[in-house]
């Protein structure tokens, strides 16, 4: 079992996209996080990593070991700007990975992160302050389609990746959160160069907002984590990919199967449709 994971390190690795030094200290970040999970199980205690100059605070390794495999590793956050700067959107910033990744693929981007998690925001806050980085805008709040106080879960696991305004998709634990609309944030911009959407669940509430205020325009790239068969939610996902093309995106989908009538996450990235 040890040969294997040390093979898989080595073939994710290789596959990293980044210098040979990169690829390098992509190994062993991956072996290194794979040995301190083993080691230290706890959760709810803040732990840290380095990797590729940068130090990361979690609550436990394996959150932060999924993160990096997920965001690094797979590159699933990846996109070509037409300019060095980009404004990014991050929807669900949880406590800042994807925030380290665009950062790292475009330096001089200026990012404006939301997450609602309090224990997560804490976190995210101090991974962006401890790497020094800079034009990056952090709200503590829940993204909806009005302005409320609104029920947020997020069970035992105070770091969830699953926290959710929808009850049953991270647990039973209850708190209340801000909610607001994205596209008040988005007013004083014409143009944006992605927003990235993983809310478990919240999305459609999103596009509402984003439709009624005629703002799903500004951006020129959406990436998406769109929760299908999520508990008894009746299925929209047709709904979904249906108003991006009615407004000129295009789209890839990458998702796994393992049964009928089972949740999926399902990784879209939409972007505008090229004239030829």
């Amino acid at each position: 079992m040890a040969i294997k994971k040390i093979l898989r390190n080595i073939w994710m690795s290789a596959k990293y996209r980044g210098s040979t030094a990169e690829k390098i200290s992509a190994f062993a970040t991956l072996s290194k996080l794979q040995v301190k999970r083993g080691i230290n199980k706890k959760r709810n205690s803040k732990v840290k990593v380095d990797f590729l100059n940068y130090q990361f605070q979690g609550y436990d390794y394996r959150t932060i070991e999924h993160l990096f495999n997920e965001i690094f590793m797979s590159d699933e956050y990846y996109f070509e700007s037409a300019t060095p700067e980009p404004l990014i959107i991050d929807c669900g910033a949880n406590i800042g990975m994807s925030i380290l990744y665009f950062k790292s693929l475009y330096p001089g981007s200026r990012i404006i992160a939301f997450e609602a998690n309090p224990y997560a925001f804490d976190l995210l806050e101090e991974n962006v302050r401890e790497n020094n980085l800079k034009d990056v805008e952090l709200h503590n709040v829940a993204l909806f389609d009005k302005e409320t106080d609104i029920s947020f879960f997020i069970g035992d696991n105070i770091g969830t990746l699953m926290g959710s305004v929808k009850k049953g998709r991270s647990g039973e634990s209850e708190m209340t959160v801000a909610a607001k609309r994205l596209s008040d944030y988005l007013k004083s911009f014409e143009h944006i160069d992605l927003i990235k959407i993983d809310v478990e669940g919240a999305e459609i509430n999103i596009l509402t907002d984003l439709l009624e205020s005629s703002s799903l325009n500004k951006a020129n790239e959406y990436i998406i984590e769109y929760h299908h068969n999520m508990g008894s939610d009746n299925s929209m996902l047709s709904f979904f990919l249906k108003k991006f093309e009615e407004h000129g995106y295009n789209y890839n989908l990458r998702t796994n199967f393992i049964e009928i009538d089972t949740f999926q996450d399902i990784l879209i990235h939409f972007y505008k449709v090229r004239n030829h």
